[in-house]
């Protein structure tokens, strides 16, 4: 290898791109995709295995001691850093909240930033683009195009046509000549830096963390759907069992058994259903948090906030703010100053344009979603308290005798489906508020998203 390939190599590596000897001179990669890639695999397999079996509840025998060993030889190649953040970064009180066996809503972007695999491959990856200026990026993938360029003529240049193989040295010496054409493309369009990836690597992990906020707050969706599910399952069980009485005594059709048969186990079906869907959504909480996707933390219960905090938004005030913080525009703002007169540039300048339009409409558009979900949890509430009243005069009614079994236990049934109606719809309120805070602290959807 000669000195100026080496040189051109080892600059490549620095920020994003790899030379690689192959049969015909060189291709190109991206810089330790596949070895940060399957450090980081491994780093993020021995935290989600090791962090929260400390807890004691569900620890498998042996398991932390397997992890330690883990660590330490994982500790030889890599910087400690990439694990976790140092000891300082938080309380010995926070760190101990971090590492118990407990998921809470206000910890997920603590968790997400800790133990996450993709945000700890995201760590190690921006090391390579840490302090990275635009002419740094440039000039690796030139200098690897101006190697190619070289390696092509001098493969022409010392090989005669008469000579034997001149057609394979031709074949790799044209591949060789496409190769550095790419590179030098690559570097012609670079209009990025270091900030820019650091840019996109931050709106991901903003972007987890709301995706883990969205799953907890569907698990809860599902936990609170349950009492109403199999309230209605008992009351169709009930009905069934009557039905198949009054059958016996030729009150009932064959036709009309069958048809209370398949309720009750329509109602079985979809407690099972509610189940499965909510132990998926356990599991991949779990995952994306550091645990294990077997693994069985307690999920704590998610707040609901006050009605009226919906009203206290300035949404005039939102917008501007959403467009000062959107992670993918202050990512194109950037690529714009990058970018030279031309075609490019033309596209990036609409793009900023029109991604401070979108950016607003985005932000109205979850302002009014928002506005909804408030109006839904509202009424939902006033529902419920109506059957509630409701339901207390039936439970006096079937005390005297006034109303049969199945009559109190379809009130019964109609008071566990609006409760759970209304915890549902608080639910749905949170998460709209979530949604409309994201849009304004960066995540507002725009060009480049």
């Amino acid at each position: 290898m000669t000195e100026n390939r080496r040189k051109a190599e080892d600059k490549l590596r620095g920020f994003g791109g790899v030379c690689k000897n192959t049969a015909i001179g060189c291709g190109i990669k991206r810089a330790g995709q596949m070895a940060s890639g399957k450090r980081a695999g491994r780093m993020a397999s021995g935290i989600r295995s090791g962090r929260k079996q400390d807890a004691g509840a569900g620890r498998k025998p042996g398991m932390r001691l397997g992890m330690l060993c883990l660590t330490a030889s994982l500790s030889v190649s890599l910087p400690m850093t990439a694990l976790a953040s140092p000891e300082f970064a938080y309380s010995t009180e926070k760190w101990a909240s971090l590492r118990d066996n407990v998921m809470e809503y206000e910890e997920l972007a603590d968790l997400i930033h800790e133990y996450n695999a993709t945000i700890i491959n995201n760590r190690l990856e921006y090391d390579e683009y840490r302090g990275k200026s635009n002419d740094d990026l440039k000039n690796a993938y030139q200098d690897v195009a101006d190697h190619l360029y070289d390696a092509s003529d001098k493969m022409m240049d010392t090989t005669d046509e008469d000579q034997p193989g001149y057609g394979s040295v031709a074949a790799n010496a044209a591949l060789s000549r496409v190769q550095a054409e790419q590179n030098q493309d690559t570097a012609d369009a670079m209009n990025e830096d270091g900030y820019v990836k650091k840019l996109e690597y931050d709106r991901q992990e903003a972007s987890l963390v709301k995706e883990a906020q969205t799953k907890m707050n569907s698990y809860w969706q599902k936990v609170k759907q349950t009492p109403a599910l199999e309230e209605a399952a008992r009351t169709a069980q009930s009905q069934y069992e009557s039905m198949g009485v009054k059958a016996a005594q030729g009150m009932a059709t064959q036709a009309e058994l069958l048809g209370a048969q398949e309720k009750a186990e329509a109602a079985r079906a979809a407690i099972e259903a509610n189940e499965k869907e909510r132990d998926d959504l356990r599991r991949e909480l779990c995952v994306m948090t550091g645990w294990s996707y077997d693994a069985e933390p307690e999920i704590r219960e998610i707040s609901i906030p006050g009605i009226e905090e919906a009203d206290r938004i300035d949404l005039a005030a939102d917008k501007e703010k959403a467009q000062e913080t959107n992670y993918s525009q202050a990512a194109n703002e950037r690529r714009l100053k990058h970018t030279g007169n031309g075609n490019q540039f033309d596209v990036m300048v609409r793009k900023v344009e029109s991604g401070l339009q979108q950016i607003e409409a985005d932000v109205e558009a979850r302002y009014n979603q928002l506005k909804q979900a408030q109006s839904d949890y509202i009424q939902a509430e006033g529902e419920y308290q109506v059957e509630a009243r409701n339901a207390q005069a039936a439970e006096r009614r079937y005390q005297l005798g006034a109303i049969s079994r199945n009559e109190y236990l379809q009130q019964q049934g109609g008071l566990a489906s609006k409760e759970s109606a209304r915890d549902v719809a608080g639910l749905k309120f949170r998460q709209a508020m979530e949604d409309y805070r994201w849009a304004v602290n960066g995540l507002a959807q725009t060009e480049g998203t």
